[in-house]
């Protein structure tokens, strides 16, 4: 079954650059840097206390990733455990403002990942596409100068933005006047709400104007919110390991993803950190098969129909949808 499953073309939209370096090179890059790295704390423990509890992680990845040639090279990394898991296209999202404390510009980390993203196309049997991470704590200028320059870099692969970080503290309505910002500005926009138990987040993600929203599993088993989502035709981005970390799900039954299917909410599923998490996309697949959550049919459908939501532009939708397998 394993095997049926890797073979499964795959679409991933909600990976997190900075939690899915994989540990060796994290610890290489350490070496390298002259920076000691406490390994215990690169993963979150399976039995995590919350969300802020998860997040505390990034605190020592980002340690090592203050560099061009860091970041150029975490890219490459991520995307080849990505092709491990047989992953056509991937949108990796990350904060720039979190790499900057060895005196990095923002136009720098972004042209750093950028060329990362562009050797590792160059090198893999992938598509790679980047999000822009705004993060919710901090202020309205900050973030609205952000997506200034993002703009002002005029990058291809730059596809759109998020915002992440602490959602209990700093919910949607707070976040409102950035979020528009972006939007004015003719960015595509997934957001993180739903995580920390909280339907009306999702509710006012998608009244705010989220094209997808990450995670989002807080109205996975309300019906009326279910029909909104699809009504304003909207993605979930699922990631069932970590939501099980943080606690935003007691269960991978609580995913509720056969009553999804047959409301025909869409959805996708997702690693959100391979190293936080510990996790691959294949390992994601197997358990929500093993849960009876999914068949190998339905894998291939949600991903085909997940193309539909990536940033892209329509003909290289149409390229990535002839890569993926048929659905019987």
């Amino acid at each position: 079954m394993e095997q049926l499953i890797k073979d499964i073309a795959k679409v991933e939209l909600h990976c997190h650059l900075d939690g899915s370096v994989s540990v060796e090179l994290i610890k290489q890059l350490g070496a390298e840097q002259g920076i000691d790295i406490n390994e215990q704390h690169l993963q979150a423990d399976k039995d995590c206390e919350n969300l802020e509890t998860y997040l505390k992680c990034f605190d020592e990845v980002q340690k090592v990733l203050q560099t061009k040639d860091s970041l150029r090279r975490s890219v490459i990394d991520v995307a080849e455990q990505a092709t491990q898991d047989n992953v056509k296209y991937i949108e990796l999202r990350f904060a720039p403002l979190f790499h900057m404390e060895q005196g990095l510009a923002v136009e720098e980390v972004i042209a750093a990942v950028i060329l990362g993203a562009e050797q590792a196309m160059a090198q893999l049997d992938i598509k790679i596409n980047l999000l822009i991470c705004a993060m919710r704590q901090h202020d309205i200028a900050t973030n609205s100068e952000l997506f200034d320059r993002v703009i002002a870099l005029n990058s291809d692969l730059v596809c759109g933005i998020d915002f992440a970080g602490p959602e209990a503290a700093f919910p949607p309505e707070d976040i409102a006047p950035a979020i528009q910002y972006g939007l004015d500005q003719g960015l595509n926009l997934t957001l993180h709400a739903g995580e920390c138990g909280c339907m009306h987040n999702v509710v006012e993600s998608i009244k705010l104007g989220a094209q997808r929203i990450g995670h989002g599993v807080a109205i996975n088993n309300n019906d009326e919110l279910l029909n909104m989502v699809k009504t304003h035709d909207v993605l979930l981005e699922i990631c069932p390991q970590s939501n099980m970390q943080t606690k935003a799900i007691e269960s991978f039954k609580e995913l509720n993803l056969p009553q999804l299917i047959e409301q025909q909410v869409p959805f996708i599923i997702n690693t959100d950190n391979r190293t936080v998490t510990q996790t691959t996309l294949n390992d994601e697949y197997v358990i929500l098969y093993e849960h009876e959550q999914l068949t190998l049919e339905q894998m291939k459908m949600i991903n085909k129909q997940a193309v539909n939501y990536a940033f892209l532009t329509d003909a290289d939708k149409d390229v990535l949808q002839a890569r993926l397998e048929p659905v019987k």
